[in-house]
């Protein structure tokens, strides 16, 4: 197996960005009010990282997610 650098494509994820207006709307839809809506979908994605951490970890990660939304005004 060869690989040449011209063969591979790279690129960057982030971890920012806007909530998807369907998933928004769809929430509100369903009589939830913006706010919840918003903190049910941020909880839903970090819920998917610590679904990916070892067992060891993800009590301790849950927890921290759980403070640290809890801090800035949402509720895991």
């Amino acid at each position: 197996l060869e690989i040449y650098a011209d063969d591979v494509k790279c690129g960057h994820g982030a971890t920012i960005g806007a909530l998807d207006q369907n998933q928004l709307f769809y929430l509100q839809s369903r009589g939830i009010p913006e706010a919840e809506a918003r903190q049910m979908l941020v909880a839903a994605y970090f819920g998917e990282i610590s679904l990916r951490a070892p067992d060891a970890l993800r009590d301790e990660l849950e927890s921290w997610i759980a403070e640290n939304m809890t801090s800035m005004g949402g509720a895991a």
